[in-house]
């Protein structure tokens, strides 16, 4: 995993934390901090019952947080508040960071890509 990401020109660090250093991530497995231009991620421990892919985990949500950074620096996710607040909604975030690898394959087989 790189720690950093150029996002529509902006240079964003990515850091992967644990709660204890980091703790925003008590009550969420990431987030995107444009001012500052961070990505943090939360390093994913295994316990008893949790995921057992926790790579896997990681890599979904440096995706979703991803997602929030281009709609940021698109400023897209501070107006839309009149509009429901679709930018920053969890759901639309999640499914674009979701479905994603598959639009992006798709493109490839179809020669879309530029």
């Amino acid at each position: 995993m790189s720690d950093h990401v150029d996002i529509l020109g902006a240079e964003y660090a990515i850091v992967i934390r644990s709660e204890a250093d980091d703790k925003k991530l008590e009550y969420c497995d990431g987030y995107c901090d444009w001012t500052v231009k961070l990505i943090a991620v939360k390093k994913q421990e295994r316990e008893d019952d949790s995921l057992h892919d926790l790579a896997l985990m990681e890599k979904q949500v440096l995706r979703h947080e991803i997602v929030h950074a281009f709609l940021l620096e698109s400023g897209l996710g501070h107006n839309t508040i009149y509009g429901g607040a679709w930018a920053v909604n969890e759901e639309l975030v999640d499914w674009i960071a979701l479905q994603g690898p598959k639009i992006y394959a798709a493109w490839q087989e179809a020669g879309a890509l530029c």
